[in-house]
């Protein structure tokens, strides 16, 4: 079973589209499982490893449906005391999760249970600063100097949409227009193409033009996201806001 986890390992690292992959992994998973109920010593740490494989996997393909079930089961082997090399960074991944769905009580609950040593892992520290900076709606300086590349975008860019949704509603409904330079700081963006794409993505009817960019003053947008995360900073939002301009 330990070959057949090494290979289905480096065919997702080599093309995680493969569409034998998902029957791949059920197969391994019934035979990793039932081995585990009648052998758990000898079997658990191969389990732990299928479970990071796994949530790899899921987060690569974005099927954000079926992860939260395999991070939580991952996360049981490792409240249960089993060691990983890897287990600061699926932690890291779990608490961001938790934010992005605003699921507060979880995140809490999982930062009591970590070992002192996880706090350290660069990747933790961030995610603990992350919500620091949530929670104080100091959302200019949000990712600092981290640089994310991995699985883990899927929750930022969650977490970044959200921001810049609600950011958008209080501008259409307080301001007629913002210098495009001032709009690419507010929406935490690198462009106007990236504002303007945003911007379209959300069905907004804004317009650029003479170096600004001109709100349509309407919020009939139905927000997709985390409503009720809007709807608890909803101020903070407008706060930052003012400071920027």
């Amino acid at each position: 079973m330990e070959q057949k986890l090494q290979l289905l390992s480096s065919s997702i690292q080599v093309d995680p589209s493969n569409p034998q992959i998902p029957q791949n992994l059920k197969h391994l998973k019934l035979e990793i499982f039932n081995e585990l109920a009648v052998n758990k010593l000898g079997t658990e740490k191969l389990a732990l490893h299928f479970c990071e494989l796994e949530v790899t996997y899921l987060l690569i393909s974005r099927q954000i449906e079926n992860f939260e079930l395999a991070i939580e089961r991952l996360m049981k082997f490792y409240n249960q005391g089993l060691e990983s090399r890897d287990r600061a960074h699926y932690t890291g991944i779990y608490l961001i999760y938790l934010l992005s769905f605003n699921k507060f009580a979880q995140y809490y609950s999982q930062i009591e249970l970590l070992p002192k040593e996880t706090f350290s892992n660069p990747f933790v520290h961030f995610v603990l600063q992350l919500e620091y900076k949530l929670s104080i709606g100091s959302y200019s300086d949000l990712l600092g100097d981290y640089h994310p590349t991995g699985i883990e975008n899927v929750f930022l860019e969650r977490i970044m949409d959200t921001i810049r949704l609600q950011t958008a509603l209080s501008a259409n409904a307080s301001y007629k227009q913002l210098s495009i330079e001032n709009a690419i700081k507010l929406f935490n963006v690198k462009s106007i193409q990236e504002l303007q794409q945003f911007a379209q993505k959300q069905n907004f009817k804004w317009k650029f033009n003479n170096h600004h960019v001109y709100f349509d003053n309407v919020q009939n947008v139905e927000n997709p996201l985390n409503s009720e995360f809007l709807i608890t900073n909803s101020l903070r939002y407008v706060h930052e806001f003012d400071k920027i301009i």
